[in-house]
C-alpha cells in the first residue's frame, strides 16, 4: 500500500494554466453546483423505478467508462501503469468513495427524501476533520470545531426527528454516506503523502473499482427487477453523462485554474440547491425540527469551507514568499 509511484511513469509537469476570468468561473461554479444539485432530484427519480444497488452499479459502471473515454478524448493519460503497485489504495478509496458511499446514500434515497440525504452526505467535511485528527494527526483551528459543533447538532436534531416519523434508518444511511466519503478523502491524502497520484487517473479507476463492488453487491442482493420507464432511463442517462463526466470536466478544470477556495464552492452550493430543487420538483417540505437541523449543517459547512479555502490562500501566499 505504501510502494512509491515511479517517478519516469509520470508526464513532465505542464506549465500552470491561465486563470479563469470571473465571468468563465461563475459560469463553471454555476454549472457544476446544477448538475450536482439537480442529480439528487434525478437519482430519487431512479430509484422510484430500480433497487438502489442495480442503479448503483449501473450507474458508477456506465459513468466510469465514459469517464475514461472522456479523458482519453481530451488527451489525458490515465497511468495504468502508475497506479499498478497501488492498485490496493484505489480499490481501498473506490470501496470507499464510490461502493460505499453512493450504495447507501442510494440506499437511503430509496426511502428518504432526496434534500435530506443530499445534506447528510455532504456532512463529508466534518468527517474529513475527524478523521484526519484522529488517522493524520493534523491540527485544526479551533473555528473549524465550532463549525463542526453546530454540525453535530443539526445531525441530532434530525436524527431526534427521523426518529420520531419513522425515517432514522434513511438518515443513518445517509449519514454513513458521507462519513465513509470522508474517510475516503482522508484515506487519499494519506496515500499522497506516500508517492504523488494524478487526480484525473485515481477517479477513474477508484469509480471503476467501485463499480465493479456495487455491481457484485447488486447480483448478491435480492432485489425487485429493474422498471425501464422513460422517466428512469433519463435519470440513467443524466447519472452516465452529465453527472459523472461533465461534471468532473469542470471540477478539474475549476481546480486547475482557480483558487482552491473558490472551486470549491461548487461543492459547498450542492446540497442546498439538492435541498431547494427537490422541494420544487418533489414536493418535499421537510418539518420544523428537521428544517432547522439542516439550516445548521449547511451553516456549518459553509463554515469549514471558508476555512479551509482561508488557510489554503495562507500556504499559497507562504510559498510565493519562501
Amino acid at each position: 500500500m505504501n510502494a512509491q509511484l515511479p517517478p519516469a511513469s509520470f508526464k513532465p509537469a505542464r506549465l500552470k494554466p491561465d486563470r479563469l476570468k470571473p465571468w468563465q468561473a461563475l459560469a463553471l461554479i454555476a454549472s457544476l453546483s446544477l448538475i450536482w444539485g439537480y442529480n439528487w432530484v434525478m437519482m430519487k427519480t431512479a430509484v422510484t423505478y430500480s433497487p438502489p444497488f442495480a442503479f448503483a452499479a449501473i450507474r458508477f459502471l456506465g459513468g466510469a467508462i465514459v469517464l475514461m473515454l472522456t479523458f482519453k478524448l481530451m488527451g489525458r493519460s490515465l497511468h495504468f501503469r502508475a497506479l499498478l503497485p497501488r492498485w490496493r489504495v484505489v480499490v481501498l478509496i473506490g470501496a470507499l468513495q464510490t461502493a460505499l458511499c453512493f450504495g447507501l446514500v442510494t440506499w437511503a434515497l430509496s426511502t428518504g427524501t432526496a434534500g435530506r440525504s443530499a445534506v447528510l452526505n455532504y456532512t463529508m467535511p466534518l468527517w474529513v476533520l475527524v478523521f484526519s485528527v484522529l488517522l493524520l494527526k493534523e491540527r485544526v483551528p479551533g473555528a473549524q470545531w465550532w463549525a463542526a459543533g453546530l454540525a453535530l447538532i443539526g445531525i441530532v436534531l434530525i436524527s431526534v426527528d427521523g426518529g420520531k416519523s419513522g425515517s432514522l434508518p434513511a438518515v443513518m444511511l445517509a449519514l454513513g454516506a458521507g462519513l465513509t466519503w470522508g474517510l475516503g478523502v482522508v484515506v487519499t491524502k494519506r496515500a499522497t503523502r506516500d508517492g504523488a497520484m494524478d487526480n484525473l487517473a485515481l477517479t477513474a479507476w477508484q469509480m471503476l473499482a467501485g463499480a465493479i463492488m456495487l455491481c457484485i453487491v447488486a447480483l448478491l442482493v435480492p432485489e425487485a427487477p429493474i422498471n425501464w420507464t422513460p422517466a428512469f432511463i433519463t435519470a440513467l442517462l443524466y447519472n452516465i453523462g452529465p453527472a459523472t463526466p461533465l461534471a468532473y470536466v469542470i471540477w478539474f478544470t475549476l481546480l486547475n485554474r482557480l483558487d482552491a477556495g473558490l472551486a470549491s464552492l461548487g461543492i459547498l452550493l450542492t446540497p442546498l440547491l439538492g435541498l431547494l430543487l427537490s422541494t420544487l420538483q418533489l414536493g418535499e417540505r421537510p418539518g420544523l425540527v428537521e428544517g432547522v437541523g439542516m439550516g445548521l449543517i449547511l451553516v456549518a459547512i459553509a463554515g469549514l469551507g471558508w476555512v479551509s479555502s482561508r488557510q489554503a490562500r495562507e500556504r499559497s501566499q507562504a510559498n510565493r514568499l519562501s
